[in-house]
């Protein structure tokens, strides 16, 4: 049995890792702003192996990832992996009308939420045998597309800030995965495109579940880099 912690797990991709990992018989820490969402996943899960940590990464302070850590490290004394897939994804706007607050806030939830978070559980990643550090990024920026904004930006600011930590620990046992996914049907995309049929995208599931496998059973897939 294994211990993760996952952001932004009440919904979408999260709570499919989330389902999968408990259905695994894995411990799952999940983190996410939402709580009513977090206690309905909460009791759809029903399991000892399941504890919810409500936080909004947007209002954080330095002192809320410490407070994080102490607990995990009162709780579990290690982890066995993080995955950071808690994001906001605006509505795609130009930058000469992108709103200069909404951008702050993508920036802040999206890349330097991750930082803190990073740096407040690599100790705790360390001490468990190959720990395994996974950011969901999106294969779209690569295309550097017009209108993705803030949200672009900031997930481009992750692909590099994970190279670098993998760099930095690429003579420890510490794992780092970017999985950089195609487009899949989510409850938050389905808002921006109302005229998309979801059933022709992958299913939030079906991510898990190739997550996972690099994760858990170290396959091959050629969207979840192994740094």
């Amino acid at each position: 049995m294994q211990t993760y912690l996952i952001t932004g797990a009440a919904q979408g991709l999260g709570k499919a890792l989330s389902r999968q990992l408990v259905e695994k018989g894995h411990q799952v820490i999940l983190l996410d702003k939402e709580l009513k969402a977090l206690n309905a996943l909460y009791d759809e899960l029903n399991s000892d192996l399941v504890a919810l940590y409500p936080i909004d990464l947007l209002g954080a302070n330095i002192d809320h990832y410490q407070a994080l850590q102490d607990t995990i490290t009162e709780e579990y004394g290690q982890l066995n992996g993080l995955i950071l897939n808690a994001a906001i994804l605006p509505a795609f706007t130009p930058i000469e009308n992108f709103d200069y607050m909404q951008w702050y806030e993508v920036l802040h939830t999206n890349l330097n939420a991750n930082f803190h978070l990073i740096q407040n559980t690599l100790g705790l990643l360390r001490k468990s045998e190959n720990g395994k550090l996974l950011a969901v990024l999106d294969q779209n920026i690569d295309l550097h597309p017009a209108y993705y904004g803030a949200y672009g930006v900031a997930k481009a600011g992750l692909d590099q800030l994970m190279m670098t930590v993998a760099a930095e620990h690429k003579n420890t046992d510490l794992n780092l995965y970017s999985a950089k996914l195609e487009t899949f049907a989510t409850e938050s995309r389905g808002r921006l495109f109302p005229g998309e049929n979801p059933l022709e995208l992958p299913s939030a599931e079906s991510m898990a579940k190739r997550i996972l496998a690099s994760l858990l059973e170290d396959k091959t897939d050629p969207t979840i880099q192994h740094l």
